[in-house]
């Protein structure tokens, strides 16, 4: 079945590389108008430039007020956002409860859970004018299991955006909102690659689809969460992680 997203407006955080690249063209390849919002501004002009008609946008996500400075450009630019790709974050990884300082914390923290929040906060109202949005919040295996390679910090960023999905999935519902969280397992992305370079078998043998995920893999399934098929979908975690984690 084709997904046709034409006419709709999507924003992904972290779009400059990775598995958001990958969402942005899966949604530009739908027919949506795809903005990317990073803290790296030419990786993320770069990404756009790839796109249909791709928009790109400086944010820090750690800073409120760079969150507010993008949201009015987004509707200067764009009059609202239909989709919201909640993908970017900070992953950490430190092992114990005293290898990182305090202020990694609050970072992690900041840019991992308060900037999605605030990024649902500032799109999701014009979601209820138009009746319908999808939000799709990225978290973790590591909030389902505890971190493997990941920080304590992390999978606590990354378990935030759990209690957030549901509650706020129960505040857009009456609007036609669905807000939905996936959880990626081990997904071959460049800081993943490098963490794990050297014992890749000891993942891949513990994985019953015996490999890892590819970034596709992940903007497959947020393209289906952020389409008209999933419209009575909302308020769940959808896991992908080959089978490592069945809950």
């Amino acid at each position: 079945m084709q997904i046709d997203l034409s006419g709709k407006n999507a924003l992904v955080t972290g779009g400059a590389g990775g598995i958001g690249r990958e969402c942005a063209v899966a949604l530009d390849e739908a027919g949506a108008r795809v903005a990317i919002v990073d803290i790296n501004l030419p990786g993320a002009e770069a990404a756009a430039a790839e796109l249909t008609d791709g928009l790109a946008y400086h944010c820090d996500l750690g800073n409120p007020e760079s969150v507010f400075g993008v949201r009015d450009k987004v509707m200067a630019d764009m009059g609202g956002v239909d989709i919201l790709i909640n993908n970017a974050g900070i992953i950490s990884y430190r092992r114990g409860i005293r290898a990182f300082p305090v202020e990694e914390w609050d970072l992690v923290i900041d840019v991992n859970l308060r900037g999605a929040y605030l990024m649902c906060r500032e799109f999701i109202e014009g979601m209820k004018e138009r009746g319908w949005g999808k939000i799709v919040n990225f978290s973790s295996m590591a909030a389902r299991i505890g971190g493997i390679e990941a920080g304590l910090h992390y999978s606590v960023s990354k378990a935030g955006l759990i209690g957030l999905t549901r509650t706020l999935a129960k505040e857009g519902g009456p609007h036609g909102i669905c807000v939905t969280a996936i959880a990626p397992g081990i997904i071959a992305t460049e800081p993943v690659k490098k963490q794990i370079a050297g014992h890749e078998s000891d993942y891949t043998e513990s994985i019953p689809l015996r490999r890892l995920g590819e970034p596709r893999d992940v903007a497959n399934v947020v393209l289906f969460l952020a389409s008209p098929l999933s419209d009575y979908v909302t308020g769940i975690v959808v896991d992908i992680n080959g089978g490592l984690y069945m809950g």
